[in-house]
C-alpha cells in the first residue's frame, strides 16, 4: 500500500481539482488492465486501485515489481497531461507480507521511502493491527494539557461540567467515532474528568458523594447528562453495523459485502480466523445490541447514537427533571439543586457516614438537631420561616 501526495502548482478551483482527480482515477483503472498489474488481495473483488482524500491519494496493489511499474507508468502519463507530479518528500510506501528481496527490487522502480505504522491521517493513527495503548496516549496528553490551564481558574461545578462535556469529551468522541478505545485509556479519561469535576490538586482530591455512574446518566434518569465512555463508544460504532445491515450505498459497505459477508446476513455471519481485528470488533458488538434496536435507531434515515445509548439504560425516569433543568434557572443553581434533590451536599450527617470526625454534628443555626438535608431545608426554624414567607 503506498501513499502519494501530488504537488500542486498554481491554485485551482475545487471543480477543476475534482475533474483532475477523476481523470487520475480513470488512468489508474486503465493501468490495472495491464497484464503485469496485480490487485491487492483485499481489493481484487472490487477492482479497487486508489482512494482519494482531499489532496491525498492512497494507491493499492500487490507487492510486486510488475504492479508497481504499472502504477508508476500511469502516474507518469498523468503528470505529463496535468502538470502534477509525485511529491517524494511527502510520499511513502507501505509493505505487508513482502520479502526483503522484493522490497529492494520495488525501490529500484520507484524512489520512495518506506513508511512505518501507525500511519497518521486526520489525527487518527492507522495500523494493520488493533490499537495499542501507545496509540491513544496523545488523547490523555491533550486532556492533561487542557486541565493544567483550567485548574488555576475559579470555576463553578456547572462550568466544569460544561468544559468536560464540550471539550474533554470532544477529544474522546472524535476517536471513538472510528475505533474501540482500549479499556485502560477509557478508565484514565474518566478518572481525569471525575477529578476535574469535583476538584483535585496533585494528590489532593475533594470529597464527592455522587458516583460517576450516576453522573453519566441522562438528566431524565437523574444524572448530569454525561455519557459512560465504554457504552457510548459502542453506540457510536453501531452506526457501521446499521450501515452494513441496511446495505448503504458506500464503498466501505460494498467492500465488506464482497470480502467478508459474500451475501450472508450480518447477524448470522460466522467469524473466520483470518478476519481483521477491526471487523472482529464490529461483529462482537452484536452481543451488545439486537438487530431491532439498531434498525429502530436509524428509522428516520439517520443513525442517532444517543437514542441507542439511552435505550440500553435500565433506569427509571425522575419526576424532578423539568423542575431542575429549566432554562430559566442559572446553570450554577441547577447543579446545586441536583445535589440537593439527590442528597449529595456535604452536610454533617453525610460527613459522618464517610467516617469524618466532627466536633459537633448539630445544625449550626438552631443547634438543636442533626444537620441533614431534610432538616436544613424543611425542619430548621430558619428554613420554616423562609418557606412561610415565600408561600405567603
Amino acid at each position: 500500500m503506498g501513499r502519494k501526495c501530488l504537488r500542486q502548482g498554481d491554485p485551482m478551483s475545487p471543480i477543476l481539482f475534482v475533474l483532475i482527480m477523476e481523470y487520475m482515477t480513470r488512468s489508474l483503472q486503465l493501468a490495472s488492465r495491464s497484464p503485469s498489474f496485480r490487485f491487492h488481495p483485499m481489493c481484487k473483488s472490487l477492482k479497487l486501485v486508489n482512494l482519494c482524500f482531499a489532496d491525498d491519494i492512497i494507491l493499492f496493489c500487490k507487492g510486486s515489481v510488475g504492479a508497481v511499474s504499472a502504477l508508476k507508468m500511469a502516474l507518469g502519463k498523468f503528470s505529463e497531461a496535468s502538470g502534477l507530479s509525485i511529491n517524494a518528500k511527502k510520499s511513502q510506501i507501505y509493505f505487508g507480507g513482502v520479502t526483503a528481496g522484493e522490497k529492494r527490487e520495488i525501490f529500484q522502480v520507484i524512489n520512495l521511502t518506506e513508511g512505518t505504522f501507525p500511519l497518521h491521517y486526520l489525527g487518527v493513527p492507522l495500523r494493520p493491527t488493533k490499537w495499542k495503548h501507545v496509540d491513544c496516549e496523545f488523547i490523555i496528553h491533550k486532556m492533561r494539557t487542557k486541565l493544567f490551564s483550567w485548574f488555576s481558574k475559579h470555576l463553578s461545578y456547572a462550568g466544569r461540567l460544561l468544559l468536560i462535556h464540550t471539550v474533554l469529551f470532544g477529544l474522546r468522541n472524535y476517536r471513538m467515532n472510528v475505533f474501540i478505545l482500549p479499556q485502560s485509556i477509557i478508565k484514565e479519561v474518566e478518572k481525569l474528568c471525575r477529578q476535574f469535576l469535583w476538584g483535585a490538586s496533585g494528590t489532593y482530591s475533594k470529597l464527592h458523594l455522587a458516583s460517576w455512574q450516576q453522573v453519566c446518566l441522562p438528566k431524565a434518569f437523574g444524572g448530569l447528562g454525561l455519557r459512560d465512555s465504554a457504552s457510548w463508544n459502542r453506540a457510536l460504532l453501531a452506526k457501521y453495523i446499521w450501515a452494513v445491515t441496511t446495505k448503504h450505498d458506500t464503498l466501505w459497505v460494498k467492500w465488506i459485502q464482497h470480502v467478508y459477508l459474500k451475501g450472508a446476513d450480518f447477524w448470522n455471519y460466522v467469524l473466520k480466523q483470518d478476519s481483521s481485528w477491526y471487523w472482529r470488533k464490529l461483529c462482537h458488538l452484536r452481543s451488545k445490541f439486537s438487530k431491532g434496536e439498531v434498525i429502530a435507531t436509524g428509522l428516520s434515515g439517520k443513525f442517532k447514537p444517543s437514542k441507542l445509548y439511552n435505550s440500553s439504560i435500565n433506569q427509571h425516569l425522575v419526576a424532578y427533571k423539568n423542575a431542575i433543568w429549566s432554562r430559566s434557572i442559572l446553570p450554577k443553581h441547577r447543579f446545586l439543586l441536583w445535589m440537593v434533590v439527590n442528597s449529595f451536599l456535604l452536610t454533617r450527617d453525610n460527613l459522618a457516614k464517610v467516617n469524618i470526625q466532627l466536633l459537633n454534628s448539630l445544625c449550626p443555626v438552631c443547634e438543636d438537631q442533626l444537620e441533614s438535608h431534610q432538616h436544613l431545608f424543611f425542619e430548621c426554624y430558619l428554613s420554616k420561616s423562609v418557606l412561610s414567607y415565600i408561600f405567603s
